[in-house]
């Protein structure tokens, strides 16, 4: 079974939106929790500043007790768009959860592998 909520609301005052995903899957082998977060504030701005990195975080974790696994990568930045002949800043920051609860200990995976 699979259930999917979509919310989208506006942040002070129209300057700003969220968009909220979620999803509940449950299977044979694992329940399966997915929330992504979409934040965008607009602000008005003087003069494009030089433009940076986006900032990455990623986690990711295993309880082989509880036969837990969770993920979560988030995204921050910003960008410039022109609205109304005016320079708009964009700041963002996107985010991705996933939680995976195996439900029995043959269905869990084995080891993970890290890349470098």
């Amino acid at each position: 079974m699979r259930n999917i909520f979509h919310k989208t609301t506006g942040i002070l005052k129209g300057r700003g939106k969220v968009i909220t995903l979620r999803e509940h899957a449950e299977e044979k082998e694992c329940v399966t929790d997915v929330r992504k977060n979409f934040i965008y504030l607009a602000t008005q701005a003087q003069s494009e500043e030089k433009q940076s990195i986006p900032q990455v975080h990623i986690k990711k974790s295993f309880d082989s007790v509880g036969r837990d696994e969770k993920f979560s990568f988030r995204v921050k930045g910003y960008f410039y768009v022109n609205h109304s002949r005016r320079l708009m800043k964009v700041d963002y920051c996107h985010t991705l959860r996933i939680n995976l609860h195996w439900k029995s200990k043959d269905s869990t995976p084995k080891k993970t592998v890290t890349m470098a």
